[in-house]
């Protein structure tokens, strides 16, 4: 592993283990804002990156066919992982809670516990949200955080710049190499912080981790996070065989990014680092990393498909709800569309999944339960969405190979 994974890995186990044994609610307000600063740091030059990557990956192509043969095979791969992912985890959902039995005491506490933070999301509306994919103000949507529209519109940008003149189409290209090229830097600058950034994020959550009502979710808490960690080393294997990767640097490569997304949990802050160390370790077409990690970043969250279908069938049983095999087809259907949706933030999934729990007629406020356990789970998912990312990226490598990409 390299040596500024190794000092991350230092800086999370000391921060962790000093939270956990010493760490005060005081201590932990001091030297939370460390963590905060570094992640706004992280994510400050984000969207514009991805705009330029997306652009230029896209723009590059010899021609615009070529560019959309990428990005069909990019998303008919998030498609099938997550599907299959789904299916499964769908599958085995209810046998593996089946024999679970929670504490009354437990149970009413832990209600108590997000009794003032229970989700009052409104639905979503899919027709609201397939009309905001395409934006009236670019500007607005990069303002606003709106990943999707904004990549979405650097799709056709780049798409677009394969129909101009290629005097045209070489200055805007050397433009926005320039603009990728500058916010690389940045990036490595604010990742040279990382080991104090992460330390100070590690140190708040083990302070703060743990609740009153644990043992009424331990098991779930056990049986999502081994399902999550399934997921990320089938992806493994899957780039070692499929892709065809060495383990060594396929490790060196995604380690720091995973790392990262275990602190802060955000795969848009771990993005930089992934596109980074991908750059540096993996043999792959430029323009499977340039093209398919900001797509996935905007769209694909591969910890949806084991995660989303557990808390629903836990909340099932929570509140005495029963799933029948038709309810678990809708769980399954929405899984793979609502995933699509997801911010990369913190806990960002559990926003959009109060349609799917109204459809199922189960209480939103089952997703207040999950959300207050949510705060160790959500450092794996967030890990395994960062896997899923260079999978995928993986995966469409050898496509791009065979068409000259």
């Amino acid at each position: 592993m390299s040596s500024p994974a190794v000092r991350v890995l230092a800086a999370f186990v000391i921060g962790l283990a000093g939270g956990t044994l010493a760490g005060t609610e005081q201590l932990a307000s001091w030297i939370e804002p460390v963590g905060t600063m570094w992640i706004n740091a992280i994510r400050m030059p984000i969207l514009p990156l991805l705009f330029a990557l997306t652009v230029v990956g896209i723009g590059g192509s010899s021609n615009a066919r070529d560019a959309g043969r990428l990005t069909a095979r990019a998303f008919l791969t998030f498609v099938v992982l997550l599907a299959v992912v789904t299916a499964a985890a769908t599958l085995l959902a209810p046998l593996l809670l089946a024999g679970i039995n929670l504490d009354p005491a437990s149970t009413a506490a832990l209600r108590e516990s997000v009794a003032g933070t229970a989700a009052d999301t409104p639905a979503l509306s899919l027709v609201d949200w397939a009309t905001s994919l395409i934006t009236v103000n670019p500007v607005r949507s990069a303002a606003d955080g709106a990943l999707l529209p904004l990549v979405i519109f650097a799709l056709l940008y780049g798409l677009a710049l394969t129909r101009v003149s290629e005097a045209h189409r070489t200055l805007q290209l050397g433009f926005f190499r320039g603009v990728a090229d500058t916010l690389t830097v940045i990036i490595e600058w604010v990742l040279l912080l990382a080991p104090a950034g992460v330390f100070a994020l590690a140190f708040v959550l083990g302070t703060r981790v743990g609740a009153p009502a644990a043992g009424a979710v331990a098991w779930y808490l056990a049986v999502a996070s081994a399902l999550v960690v399934v997921v990320m080393i089938l992806l493994y294997v899957l780039m070692l065989t499929i892709g065809r990767q060495p383990l060594r640097p396929l490790v060196a490569a995604l380690a720091p990014a995973q790392l990262i997304a275990l602190s802060s949990r955000s795969s848009l802050a771990s993005l930089p680092a992934l596109i980074d160390g991908m750059q540096q370790h993996l043999r792959l077409p430029p323009r499977a990393i340039a093209v398919v990690l900001p797509l996935a970043a905007a769209v694909f969250k591969i910890n949806a498909g084991a995660t989303w279908a557990f808390g629903a069938v836990f909340v099932a049983k929570l509140y005495g709800v029963h799933l029948g095999a038709e309810q678990l087809l809708i769980l399954g259907f929405a899984t793979v569309l609502l995933s699509f949706t997801t911010p990369g933030i913190p806990s960002g999934g559990f926003f959009v999944q109060a349609p799917l729990y109204v459809a199922l007629g189960l209480p939103v406020e089952g997703l207040g339960v999950l959300i207050a356990v949510d705060l160790v789970l959500d450092m794996f998912k967030t890990a395994c969405n960062v896997t899923g990312f260079a999978a995928a990226a993986v995966l469409v490598a050898p496509g791009e190979v065979a068409a000259g990409g």
